[in-house]
Order: structure tokens, then C-alpha cells, then sequence
């Protein structure tokens, strides 16, 4: 019998997407057999009735206090896990996947060890292509370091220190093991968190790029310099709660001159290109 899988699809203000998504989703190898979950951080009744008239099986999930990335997520999470999924995907709206998408990203569970497959993802980058794979942390400035590359060498599967959560398929197992993402993070660090919990707790995280989904990276700000305020925060937390306070200077003192070098720039750009 076949392993029951959920798709959590997380909305904010960008429904269209979220149902492209869905549909890419329904018509991959295994789409037709999924439980989906809609979790609305930014409910109205005139999108409700959209999500339910085109995805009548889907559960949707209202959430009007927005908690967030992992807050919304977890909602569903916590519902799949009860009604016995053993493997739930976290897909943002924006991403579009190919036929072959569930079953060589369940085929790295076949290792016991694993917990997080995620493939991967294809999306621009300065107005050129590039492919979105594994990631590692500089622990001297507990900066977060994803890498980009033009093209995929070596497809085989391989494991990495953190994946994004644009798209990732996490088992059962690792759920239970490392618990679910952790809300003190509004958006922003809870995967490179996740997945360190999880190894943590002894599984493997993996990124396949046999397997490559494409992002189109739509915003949920009006100004790029929105976000950074958010992502400030969430760099604190990831350094005092992985860091020991000995080794949280640096870090600090990073942060607090990258951050505002970061608005003046994007400030400027924006002025400049308006």
C-alpha cells in the first residue's frame, strides 16, 4: 500500500499562484493521490470560495492572525501528521514542478536515515538562470550561505547541512523526531533551523537535483526594504539559539552593520531604478 503523502501550500495575498501551484502539483507522477492543505495567512471570503470551488478535496485552513512561515505551515503540518501522512511536502505558491516530482524525491527515504529531500530549484537570479541547491552556515558570522550555480553537474543525490523550504518533502520520522518548525521565527532561518534540528536528531538532509522545479519568486512586500526588519530578528534568534554567548559577538556585530548597509543600498537601488 502506498504511503500516504500531504502538500502544504502556504497563501499570502498571492491566490493565483497558489493555484498554479496545486495544479503542477495534481499532475506529477503521484499529484492525483496526494491530501492537499491550503493554510490562508490572508483569508478573505472571496478567496476562500476560490480555493474551495477549484479544490474542493483540498483542506483549507483559515488563519487571520498571520503567524507566520512556520506558524502557518505547522497548522497544516500538525493535521497531516494526524490523519497519518507519512510524508508532507512544504511548497510556497510560487513554485511549479514537472511530472516527475514525488517519486525520485521519495525513492532517498529508501535510507532510513533521511529525513528532508528537497530537489532543485530553478529560478533568476540578476535577470540570469541559475539553480538553487544546498546550502552551508558560516558559523563565524552565523551567516546562512546558499549555493547558486548555471548549471547542475552531477545530478546523483547528496547530502547537505540545510535546503531551502521552497519546496522540501520531510518524513514522518523526522517530524517526530525533531518536532515541527519552530514559530519564534516569523520568516526567514526556520529551514537552515529545521534542517539542524533534524540532523540533530540523526537524519540526513538531502538535496536531489535530478529532480528541479522551477520559483518564481513573487513578493509579499511592496518594498524590498520591508523585509529586513523581519529578517533581522530571525538572524538573532538563529544566533542565540545556536550559538554559544562566547561565540555570538562576531555574529552580533555583523548583523548590526550588515542590516543597515543593506537598507541603505536597497534604498538607493530603489531610488535609482524608480
Amino acid at each position: 500500500m502506498p504511503k500516504k503523502i500531504s502538500a502544504v501550500i502556504l497563501n499570502y495575498k498571492h491566490p493565483l499562484d497558489t493555484i498554479k501551484c496545486i495544479k503542477s502539483l495534481k499532475k506529477s507522477d503521484l499529484g492525483k493521490t496526494v491530501d492537499y492543505y491550503i493554510v490562508d495567512n490572508s483569508p478573505t471570503e472571496k478567496v476562500e470560495k476560490q480555493f474551495k470551488q477549484e479544490f474542493p478535496s483540498a483542506v483549507y485552513i483559515s488563519s487571520p492572525s498571520n503567524p507566520g512561515f512556520a506558524g502557518g505551515n505547522n497548522l497544516a503540518i500538525r493535521q497531516a501528521l494526524k490523519a497519518g501522512s507519512e510524508y508532507v511536502l512544504i511548497i510556497n505558491p510560487d513554485v511549479v514542478v514537472g511530472q516527475d516530482f514525488f517519486s525520485p524525491l521519495i525513492r532517498n527515504f529508501s535510507d532510513k536515515k533521511v529525513g528532508v529531500v528537497a530537489p532543485a530549484i530553478l529560478h533568476s537570479q540578476k535577470g540570469e538562470k541559475m539553480y538553487g541547491l544546498e546550502g552551508k552556515v558560516d558559523w563565524h558570522l552565523a551567516k546562512p550561505e546558499h549555493i547558486n550555480s548555471k548549471s547542475i553537474k552531477d545530478p546523483k543525490p547528496k547530502e547537505a547541512e540545510f535546503v531551502t523550504f521552497a519546496c522540501v518533502l520531510i518524513s514522518r520520522d523526522a517530524f517526530e523526531k525533531a518536532g515541527l518548525l519552530d514559530e519564534g521565527y516569523f520568516m526567514y532561518y526556520e529551514d537552515v533551523d529545521y534542517c539542524l534540528s533534524v540532523a540533530r536528531a540523526g537524519k540526513k538532509i538531502i538535496l536531489d537535483p535530478s529532480v528541479v522545479v522551477s520559483h518564481e519568486s513573487s513578493s509579499s512586500f511592496s518594498r524590498p526594504t520591508d523585509k529586513l526588519w523581519i529578517s533581522f530578528k530571525s538572524n538573532f534568534r538563529f544566533i542565540n539559539k545556536w550559538l554559544s554567548p562566547e561565540n555570538r559577538i562576531i555574529p552580533y556585530l555583523y548583523a548590526l552593520v550588515n542590516y543597515p548597509y543593506l537598507y541603505l543600498l536597497w534604498t538607493y537601488h530603489e531610488w535609482k531604478y524608480r
